[in-house]
């Protein structure tokens, strides 16, 4: 019995990178926002407009280690990116939306 991968994401029709399919990766998309959110709340109520305080550096580190934990879980419940530019007859419905 072959043990097949389910993708929870797939690669975007135009352009680079991809999209999600299944519930996993809506609740990994949308869990992203939220965390961004709540971060950017939390770190950044009481900084000034137009000032740098180390409320913003620290902000900027978490969203780095976010946005490296998304590309983390994206690369492995997905298949590998590829640039595309439309659909073709060699695109594989299993891996290309």
């Amino acid at each position: 019995m072959k043990n097949k991968q389910k993708f929870w994401f797939k690669r975007k029709r135009y352009g680079y990178g991809w999209t999600p399919v299944t519930w996993e990766g809506a609740v990994t998309t949308i869990s992203f926002v939220i965390t961004i959110l709540f971060s950017s709340i939390v770190l950044l109520k009481d900084v000034e407009r137009n000032t740098y305080q180390s409320e913003v550096g620290v902000f900027f580190i978490v969203l780095m280690l976010l946005i490296g934990i998304l590309l983390g879980i994206t690369y492995k419940k997905s298949p590998s990116p590829k640039w595309r530019w439309g659909s073709k007859p060699t695109d594989n419905p299993e891996t290309d939306y």
